[in-house]
């Protein structure tokens, strides 16, 4: 996995009493790590939103990013089952998502479920909104 996933902050588009106790962040950017154009980039997180909101459900946007917010990935906070966000995550080539239990933030692996790593509090990683 990369290292990066292991410093991921984020800059959350609500309030912290607004975080649920359970959540999965995903994102459609960047495939396997790989750098893409914006509007690649932006083209691939639509169809996730729009696939999430056929579902009907809850989505909150939330960006992930470096400490230094240098690098950025638009990204959603959804409440669906586990299983849903790693389809999406796999269909849309994610190496990874971000779970929130209980303000405990996990990385899980799409391709090696049993390979998930605590860092820390999510709240945390919180980056106000620039």
């Amino acid at each position: 996995m990369n290292e990066a996933y292991l410093e991921t902050y984020f800059i959350p588009s609500f309030d912290r009493d607004q975080v649920p106790d359970h959540a999965y962040i995903i994102t459609a950017y960047n495939p396997m790590d790989e750098k893409l154009p914006d509007d690649e980039n932006n083209s691939r997180n639509q169809t996730l939103l729009d696939k999430i909101k056929s579902y009907g459900i809850e989505c909150l946007p939330i960006i992930g990013c470096s400490k230094d917010i240098s690098h950025q990935e638009p990204s959603f906070l959804i409440n669906s089952s586990k299983d849903q966000a790693i389809l999406w995550a796999n269909e849309f080539n994610q190496r990874a998502i971000f779970e929130i239990k209980n303000n405990e933030l996990f990385i899980i692996s799409c391709k090696q479920l049993e390979k998930t790593i605590s860092v820390g509090p999510f709240l945390d990683r919180w980056i106000e909104r620039p």
